[in-house]
């Protein structure tokens, strides 16, 4: 998480962390994993990718590594470890259930609805400010 903190600028376009455009990222990722319906939401506070498939089946590492990406091409990686990065909060669910990956307990979630395959929830604001 570190080298990800201390490199925001190489992962987003304008130079640092974009909620909208990680949410784009992600999006992205599903449907280049074969899903035909991405739906991307907005609360106010949390932005919620998900898909009618599970777009990280076998791939659960994506949360906490940097996870090559190689159907997206040479270089290319799985966006969600840059949402625990850079974000205060981020949950996951699939139809076996929800799982809070960074964040505190008592913190609202966003409503997943539950017929999709995977969800991915990222809060809007970052977790700290960004280290130079």
């Amino acid at each position: 998480m570190e080298f990800l903190l201390k490199n925001e600028s190489r992962f987003f376009r304008l130079g640092s962390y974009d909620p909208i455009e990680l949410a784009g990222m992600i999006a992205t990722e599903a449907l280049t994993l074969g899903s035909a319906k991405v739906l991307i939401q907005s609360d106010g506070e949390w932005l919620t990718v998900s898909a009618e498939q599970d777009w990280l089946h076998d791939r659960e590492q994506a949360f906490s590594a940097i996870t090559p990406f190689p159907q997206a091409g040479a270089n290319s990686m799985l966006a969600e470890v840059l949402a625990v990065a850079f974000s205060a909060g981020v949950t996951t669910a699939t139809q076996e259930g929800a799982k809070l990956i960074k964040g505190d307990s008592t913190m609202p979630t966003p409503e997943v609805d539950p017929s999709a395959g995977r969800s991915v929830s990222f809060m809007l604001r970052r977790s700290s400010p960004p280290v130079h």
